[in-house]
């Protein structure tokens, strides 16, 4: 197995970015959610609320800051002065965002994707478009072997992970629960559009969970291309 897409998401609910590598501590990727967007409440509202948010992308510029990038192209800083009236008018709705600092949840540090995983879903829902973006994994995983040696694996590996230790790059982790999915995937990104039938099918049919969580035992580094191998 090897390192395919590594993705870091500097605002909660917007779409983030691809790395070609990664620090990663107990609480995962640095620089992931450390930015929040508030709502006319001042409390943390999410892509379920304002489906526009997934239409942006955010690149982290440093700790607590980022650059918005809306669907037109234009950019501005997280930090700028005018940040949530720019916000606010793209996503039509009153919201600014904020310095957050993610809660400790160390057995959901990473979420973990296949290849296979996306393939096999692209597959049973041809009229779908489906790419790593609709479901925001930390780390895409590759080339995943089959039962029988020489194939590869077919359908959702990742779901018998539960457990069990990997080492990828620099990093060792723990797998420990599956990803439970709720509307968001379902939302527009920049790559793919609104679609309910993701979340129908992936309830029905996957007990409503698609990837991954993994603790991180041990922090490090990762990068694009790097192995992955099982510890146990």
């Amino acid at each position: 197995m090897r390192v395919d897409q590594l993705w870091r998401y500097p605002v909660k609910s917007v779409g983030g970015e691809r790395l070609t590598a990664a620090t990663v501590d107990a609480l995962g990727i640095e620089g992931d959610r450390g930015i929040a967007i508030h709502d006319e409440r001042e409390e943390i509202t999410w892509a379920g609320a304002v489906p526009a948010l997934m239409r942006l992308r955010a690149v982290a510029l440093g700790p607590g800051v980022a650059e918005l990038v809306l669907p037109d192209g234009r950019r501005f800083r997280s930090d700028a002065p005018d940040a949530a009236s720019r916000l606010s008018a793209a996503v039509q709705a009153k919201v600014t965002p904020v310095e957050h600092q993610p809660p400790h949840q160390p057995d959901t540090a990473l979420h973990v994707l296949t290849t296979t995983a996306l393939r096999s879903l692209a597959s049973t829902l041809p009229d779908s478009a489906m790419d790593a973006s609709r479901f925001r994994p930390n780390l895409v995983l590759d080339d995943v072997p089959g039962d029988v040696p020489g194939d590869h694996a077919t359908g959702y590996p990742e779901h018998d992970w539960i457990g069990r230790r990997m080492v990828v790059g620099t990093l060792r982790l723990r797998f420990t629960q599956g990803c439970d999915r709720c509307v968001m995937i379902t939302k527009e990104t920049p790559t793919v559009p609104h679609d309910r039938a993701v979340l129908r099918w992936v309830a029905r049919e996957l007990g409503n969970s698609f990837g991954v969580y993994a603790a991180v035992e041990k922090p490090g580094h990762v990068r694009i291309g790097d192995k992955a191998r099982w510890l146990d």
